[in-house]
């Protein structure tokens, strides 16, 4: 893959996948902009990248800084959004079965996981140079139902199937989807250890018998973005979890 000359937008670059993408990116000639909320993650992440790259501090839910946010940097080439479900420890603590699992937390998956993209989507198109394309982030879910993620399986739904209609009505830009399954990252220390310790069993029983890196999700996130005859797909790169 060669992205020399190629400027890239991470939001929710500065932690997990999203900067794992950055610091790939980089090393194949890209220049990077990322954005998060966080300006500590921010300095952390830049000190990271060895090449060109940008850091602006950006409220990926409100929707006025999003469109703020792309009037500020400009033309692009690739667009991807890499905001977590949930936003700390004591919101992941909040999941659980869909009836008992209190409204505002699933609205803020929705928000986090559907809106974040759906806003940058939006407002990041119309800056996308020819030959570009967005990179939407799902997982699994969609397809292999897991107890207590009903909010994240209907967000992730949910971009999937705007994925679709926006590779038609933004063709020739390029839309496509990438779909993880369990992915070591920072956040991981973060979840409840009962979950962790479903994570593990379900893990053990996949063709792939651990936890996926950051850097793979990066390469397979890449590839979508470097192959100009992609358009519309969902990549699951999951360790062969669906197939259990």
């Amino acid at each position: 893959m060669d992205f020399r000359e190629k400027r890239i937008v991470l939001i929710g670059g500065s932690a997990g996948i999203g900067l794992a993408t950055a610091k790939r990116a980089s090393q194949l000639g890209a220049s990077v902009v990322i954005a998060s909320r966080s300006r500590r993650r921010l300095q952390s992440a830049k000190a990271q990248i060895e090449g060109p790259v940008q850091c602006h501090r950006l409220e990926a839910t409100d929707e006025r800084a999003v469109a703020q946010f792309f009037t500020e940097i400009g033309a692009f080439d690739h667009l991807s959004v890499l905001v977590p479900g949930a936003t700390d420890k004591q919101h992941t603590a909040t999941f659980d079965q869909f009836l008992k699992m209190d409204s505002s937390a699933f609205q803020q998956v929705i928000t986090n996981r559907f809106w974040t993209q759906c806003y940058a989507a939006r407002h990041g198109a119309p800056f996308l140079n020819p030959g570009g394309s967005i990179v939407f982030v799902s997982n699994t879910q969609p397809r292999k139902a897991i107890e207590n993620y009903s909010a994240s399986a209907a967000a992730c739904g949910a971009i999937e199937t705007l994925a679709r209609v926006l590779a038609m009505e933004l063709s020739p830009l390029r839309v496509n989807v990438i779909a993880p399954g369990f992915i070591e990252t920072p956040g991981t220390g973060e979840i409840p250890a009962e979950r962790r310790e479903a994570w593990d069993r379900i893990t053990r029983r996949q063709p792939v018998r651990r936890l996926g890196q950051a850097e793979e999700i990066a390469e397979g996130l890449l590839f979508l973005m470097n192959n100009e005859y992609a358009t519309g797909v969902v990549l699951d790169i999951d360790g062969g979890y669906r197939l259990t």
